[in-house]
């Protein structure tokens, strides 16, 4: 049970660079993404608990976040569209992360770890609410890395900002509705250009209840 090996080959992922397709102003690793994600997961899970009274178990919306991208230790950054270009690549990806995952972690930890971390691995993003809070949490991310490359100038991830704005718009929980209605003023660049028009158009559909809005307002005050 070599689990030093594992803790040690994780630590690769602060190694191993996003964007590789593209040019960068701050260079990010997967380790940095990781723990990104874990935070903005964070948030959202206590906005839906709290907040919206939804139940969410937060222990594993955060070992799902610190988890979701650790294949990548094995198979690097493979960009996101590369992935998803075809249903025959879709499956390949999914049999490679497979076979990466059983040769290459999973001897590496605990027998009874096993499948736990086999699904907050290879398949994080699930249906229920810890799932769809980590599939947000993810593209909130790169939407912050692109909002820090579009305040640096560059414009190639314009277009990223926008593709990421309408996914997270398709994303069905409140604490989503609620993070686009307020929480993206606090980037401080303009909605419409910059998100693009679906979700500016998205967020003026937007109301909560003024009741729910005094319960978070400490929240947005601090």
């Amino acid at each position: 049970m070599p689990f030093g090996t594992h803790l040690v080959e994780s630590r690769s992922l602060m190694e191993i660079k996003r964007y590789q397709n593209k040019y960068c102003f701050k260079k990010r690793s997967v380790a940095e993404h990781m723990w990104s994600v874990a935070k903005i997961a964070e948030g959202l899970a206590i906005w839906e608990s709290k907040k919206f009274g939804n139940k969410v178990d937060m222990a594993k919306v955060l070992q799902k976040a610190i988890n979701h991208d650790m294949i990548e230790q094995c198979t690097g950054d493979i960009l996101g569209p590369t992935k998803k270009k075809t249903q025959a690549m879709r499956e390949a990806m999914e049999e490679i992360e497979e076979i990466a995952f059983r040769e290459d972690i999973e001897s590496h930890l605990p027998k009874s770890w096993r499948n736990q971390f086999k699904s907050y691995i290879l398949n994080p993003k699930t249906d229920d609410v810890e799932g769809q809070i980590i599939r947000a949490a993810d593209i909130i991310d790169t939407m912050i890395e692109s909002i820090e490359e579009i305040k640096l100038g560059n414009d190639i991830f314009r277009a990223v900002l926008i593709d990421s704005s309408e996914s997270l718009i398709k994303v069905d929980l409140d604490s989503v509705r609620y993070f686009i209605k307020y929480a993206i003023l606090d980037f401080d660049i303009d909605i419409k250009e910059f998100f693009g028009k679906e979700l500016f158009s998205f967020r003026e559909t937007l109301h909560f209840d003024p009741a729910v809005f005094e319960a978070c307002k400490d929240i947005r005050e601090e």
